[in-house]
């Protein structure tokens, strides 16, 4: 068996964790960062702990065979490590990322070619062909934004118009659609990745790898701010579970807000990257490789 380990040490009990979860043929590293809990909130009142430290990590993981949950994953390896590791993991088959590897994606061509190397059971998995470059490629990511960017904006209205206390529970839902819809869209704009798993805590941290925005919604140190955020993260669970009356709208009005703000600034952004997009999928002398695949019917589409 062929492997490579990053130089911290430490991460080789994760990755022994991770393949007895799943048949792991390759473990990449997208990302790693330490974060320090000072403070935790319990019944309204926040009370100081000894810091902690945990390290936040990306993975892209590919496996023999799909997996089915990501999410149990992750959160068996959170328990296994006792609260050391939270890992946020991308999952491929062996045999979709070697198709997909095969018809250009940029996704994995920037992960493969820029992230470090965990593990690698053999040679199996094929190297980048490189990006793919075309007027018809740019024109799909701006499509893929608008829609998502209409959605968005369809859902952020309707929670707005939600008077009612009673229905506080279905606006941040709608708020957590917007929120999502969002992410969704900078994720495609910036990686052209379309994730599988939509969980809110998820598609914010993959935001994380390109830009700040998720800085806007994440907890401050105040309760009520993280009150705000667990309502949003937790808002399809809370809507099917919780039958009590939620009174307090001024916390409502703060979700929708933040999600307001978030929603404008991932336009921003957006704008911002489909212009350096437009100006690079336009370079004719990229294009002949991928009319020539278009022509026979056997470029990707996704």
């Amino acid at each position: 068996m062929n492997t490579a380990f990053t130089p911290d040490s430490k991460l080789h009990d994760l990755i022994r964790l991770l393949c007895s979860l799943s048949r792991v043929h390759t473990v990449y590293l997208m990302r790693q960062v330490s974060t320090n809990r000072t403070q935790t909130y319990t019944g309204g009142l926040s009370i100081s702990i000894k810091p902690e430290t945990r390290e936040v990590l990306s993975l892209l993981v590919i496996s023999h065979e799909e997996v089915a949950d990501p999410m149990h994953i992750q959160h068996s390896l959170l328990n296994k490590t006792q609260g050391r590791y939270e890992v946020f993991s991308i999952h491929l088959t062996l045999r979709e990322a070697n198709s997909r590897i095969h018809w250009g994606s940029a996704f994995l061509n920037r992960v493969l070619r820029e992230c470090l190397l965990l593990y690698r059971e053999d040679q199996r998995l094929e190297l980048p062909s490189g990006y793919l470059q075309h007027p018809q490629v740019y024109t799909r990511i701006a499509n893929h934004w608008n829609t998502r960017l209409q959605r968005a904006r369809y859902f952020e209205t309707k929670a707005v118009d939600c008077e009612d206390p009673q229905s506080n529970y279905g606006k941040y839902l709608l708020l957590q659609q917007a929120v999502q819809q969002a992410c969704l869209g900078l994720i495609y704009v910036f990686w052209e990745y379309q994730p599988s798993c939509f969980a809110l805590p998820y598609l914010l941290h993959l935001c994380e790898h390109f830009c700040d925005l998720p800085q806007i919604l994440y907890p401050k140190r105040s309760f009520r701010s993280h009150r705000v955020y667990t309502l949003l993260c937790h808002a399809t669970y809370n809507l099917h579970e919780k039958t009590g009356r939620d009174t307090i709208d001024t916390d409502a009005y703060k979700a929708e807000q933040l999600t307001y703000r978030f929603i404008k600034a991932a336009r921003q952004r957006a704008e911002e990257k489909l212009r350096e997009l437009k100006k690079l999928h336009h370079t004719p002398s990229k294009t002949s490789t991928y009319e020539k695949e278009t022509d026979t019917g056997t470029a990707e589409c996704t």
